[in-house]
């Protein structure tokens, strides 16, 4: 079992974005490169990355919290009474946040890949 404290973290920058989302990686299966990883987008970031793609994995992400700001002045609020999920197949477009959004609260989430979470355009 892995038990964190939030405040103690240890938060390395997670490769491929352009902004500074960091990330924990909690589990790593070296021969296939899936992965499960706690992450998080600090608060005042300005996301800039475009959308992507996992070309080698399936990607799961539960959202826990967090604030956005979307460019067209509608809020993304995730918390205690609202948690999100997603899952986006191999090789399917997608992005996270709309770029030109600002983090208004940290964003804290959990990803999983089912292999590699190289990117692909």
């Amino acid at each position: 079992m892995v038990k964190l404290n939030g405040e103690e973290v240890e938060w390395k920058k997670a490769p491929n974005f352009v902004n500074n989302v960091q990330r924990k990686i909690m589990w790593k299966d070296d021969y296939t490169g899936a992965m499960f990883a706690l992450m998080k987008i600090p608060k005042g970031t300005l996301i800039e990355d475009l959308p992507h793609c996992h070309p080698k994995s399936g990607q799961i992400t539960f959202h826990l919290s967090g604030e956005a700001v979307f460019p067209d002045g509608s809020k993304l609020s995730i918390g205690k009474d609202e948690y999100r999920f997603s899952f986006c197949p191999k090789g399917e477009m997608h992005g996270h946040l709309k770029k030109g959004s600002k983090i208004l609260e940290d964003i804290i989430y959990l990803h999983y890949w089912d292999g590699s979470d190289e990117w692909g355009e």
